[in-house]
């Protein structure tokens, strides 16, 4: 049997500050759920990106970069077909032409990749990464074709590189934008490197049109990508932040109502295409209101805080949680069928009831099956202090056409599981006057 964490309030009479009890803070950086991640350094934290807003919001500037790179490539193409079609006889213009048909054919390939319902998280790297190299080989091809001058002196292609600098700010991923600048130094300090081995035996280097080598001129340009990529990494940290801010609850940590009823549409409208299971469950902490009036809003905010920190560690990465109004929080399970879901929902309960409050002298308080009553023990502290009615539903067990059918029927037996003892879980066993009740005393 998987045992169910315990959670400890310990809450001071004096008031505590927001900061103490926020779950996001002032700048949009989602605190750890567990203290001992705040050991974690800073530099872990960077490369570890688990926010699904920020994961949504990524997937969907991908698919907008997908778009604009195919109609780029095609546009692109018609150059070098054009420049073959006039002078067939000089190999940069095939060189140009073979490049240009494989960033179509790369186009298409991330075109067909985010057009599926999952796109996996390594794809914004490989397009990126890929774009640069693209740029990369069209300046080495100049070396190749005895043309140094051109690929360390380009007015051209050497821009492009701050195009996909530019892009990476789409993707509201800083370990892209970061690796993206990086590679761009590396790749073409190679090329500078590999230009500048032929300044003895090129004679290229004595047509001045392009310019010659000079080496503070490649100085700089590396200067200016590294300041391109500084640029760029603190404009996507500072979109992360804002979107967070945006989308979640700075209480719970939790999503607020219409992001979370996006992200449900989008779930559901996937689940009737691929066939795939679908369950939401509405929790609701009984007598919440009662709590509030006896201990004030400041208790019970860090109450609240405690329980959605709890539920945020017994979901799993793909599922959503969100606050759907006052202590009535929502949960969407993708893949996850009715018993599942009930079973899921029946841990969350549990550990719901074992989160324990500490009001400095005061005795334990354990929330009376009667509204708006308490009983209390002056032998015992840290008793349980509230518990928490469930309602799930789910597709296709449900048959509910639509999501707000989905929703409401989970709204419905989270209803009924209040109205028949609460502290229980609630989910239909067969027709809709039916249900099956999990509970403990």
């Amino acid at each position: 049997m998987i045992s169910t964490p315990s959670t400890t309030v310990r809450i001071s009479e004096r008031l505590t500050p927001l900061h103490g009890i926020a779950a996001i803070d002032a700048q949009g950086s989602e605190l750890p759920l567990d203290p001992s991640e705040r050991r974690i350094s800073a530099w872990s934290r960077f490369w570890r990106v688990t926010d699904p807003a920020l994961r949504d919001a990524g997937i969907k500037g991908e698919r907008i970069i997908a778009k604009y790179r195919l109609v780029a490539c095609l546009l692109l193409f018609t150059l070098p077909l054009r420049a073959v079609m006039s002078h067939p006889e000089l190999r940069q213009n095939w060189v140009g032409l073979a490049i240009s048909s494989a960033g179509v054919m790369a186009g298409i390939i991330f075109m067909i990749l985010t057009r599926r319902d999952a796109v996996r998280p390594w794809i914004g790297f490989a397009a990126s990464l890929l774009d640069v190299t693209f740029v990369s080989t069209g300046l080495a091809a100049f070396v190749v074709l005895g043309a140094p001058q051109i690929a360390v002196n380009s007015r051209v292609i050497f821009e492009v590189y701050f195009l996909c600098l530019a892009v990476t700010c789409l993707r509201y991923d800083r370990r892209i934008c970061l690796v993206t600048g990086l590679m761009i130094m590396l790749q073409y300090t190679l090329i500078v490197w590999w230009a500048s081995t032929t300044l003895d035996s090129s004679p290229a280097w004595m047509d001045g049109t392009y310019g010659r080598f000079d080496f503070e001129d490649q100085v700089a340009r590396l200067v200016l990508l590294g300041i391109a990529t500084i640029v760029s990494l603190t404009i996507v940290l500072r979109v992360q932040q804002l979107r967070v801010l945006s989308v979640r609850d700075r209480l719970t940590g939790l999503m607020i109502r219409g992001y979370f009823d996006e992200r449900l549409g989008e779930a559901f409208d996937r689940a009737q295409r691929t066939g795939d299971s679908l369950a939401v469950a509405m929790i609701d902490l009984d007598y919440f209101k009662s709590f509030n009036d006896r201990f004030g809003h400041a208790v019970g905010d860090l109450v609240l805080a405690s329980v959605s920190r709890t539920i945020g560690r017994l979901v799993r990465s793909e599922d959503v949680v969100g606050r759907y109004g006052g202590e009535e929080l929502i949960v969407m399970l993708p893949g996850l069928d009715r018993t599942k879901a009930t079973e899921r929902m029946e841990r969350i309960r549990r550990a719901i009831s074992q989160v324990r409050v500490e009001l400095d002298s005061h005795p334990a308080v354990r929330m009376s099956p009667q509204p708006d009553l308490f009983s209390e023990d002056t032998t015992e502290f840290g008793r349980t202090v509230l518990t928490a009615s469930i309602g799930v539903a789910s597709w296709p067990d449900d048959k509910a056409d639509t999501v707000e059918a989905l929703v409401y029927r989970a709204d419905s037996r989270l209803l009924s599981a209040k109205s028949t003892g609460r502290n229980r879980v609630v989910s239909s066993a067969g027709g809709t006057d039916e249900f099956a009740i999990l509970s403990v005393s």
